[in-house]
């Protein structure tokens, strides 16, 4: 990717992260990014696609950041820690585009943009199900459909998130990633 793609990319997250999509402007983006407005429309052809391409590719991004890091002998144990941190800070770290993901995802949208950022989001589920297999392949973890797994881990991973965000000294990082290795690694009962 190009590095005026990257700095739009950029910009159009901030932008939508703080206004919301349909209050954004492609003007306001191509001020935050430093770019002339014809620069926007010759890299994307709509503030849809602009949309699309900012989740879709952040996303993807996270997804690639997380499989890199796992890569190792680790026991499952320390995969899995390792597998919740990241996933936290990710999200964390990318707090605008979480910002996005969690509020701007409603109806009013393009349904061509919708049905991309949500094979996206398969894409990131069904990662998360292959790193469960992971844990099933050693014997570490109960038969169960890893997929429903992988989509309630998402989920909590999410939420958590969503309420650190809202309620930082509430909710700390650390104290996320301990609560849900908790929850994921000795469940809720004695």
């Amino acid at each position: 990717m190009k590095a005026t793609q990257k700095k739009i990319l950029a910009a159009a997250i901030a932008v939508f992260s703080r206004k919301g999509f349909h209050q954004a402007t492609m003007d306001d983006i191509a001020g935050a990014a430093g770019v002339a407005k014809g620069t926007l429309y010759y890299n994307y052809d709509s503030k849809s696609a602009l949309f699309s391409v900012a989740i879709t590719d952040g996303i993807d991004e996270m997804i690639a950041t997380v499989r890199d890091a796992m890569t190792s002998d680790l026991p499952f144990h320390q995969h899995l820690r390792k597998l919740v941190e990241l996933n936290i800070g990710l999200y964390l770290k990318h707090s605008d585009l979480t910002r996005i993901v969690f509020n701007e995802l409603t109806s009013g949208m393009d349904a061509g943009v919708l049905a991309e950022i949500e094979q996206t989001r398969q894409r990131y589920v069904a990662f998360m199900a292959d790193q469960l297999r992971i844990g099933r392949d050693q014997g570490y973890l109960r038969p169960m459909d890893l997929d429903l797994a992988a989509v309630g881990l998402v989920g909590l991973v999410e939420n958590l998130c969503a309420h650190h965000l809202k309620n930082p000294r509430r909710a700390p990082k650390e104290k996320i990633v301990e609560t849900l290795y908790t929850l994921l690694s000795r469940g809720l009962c004695e």
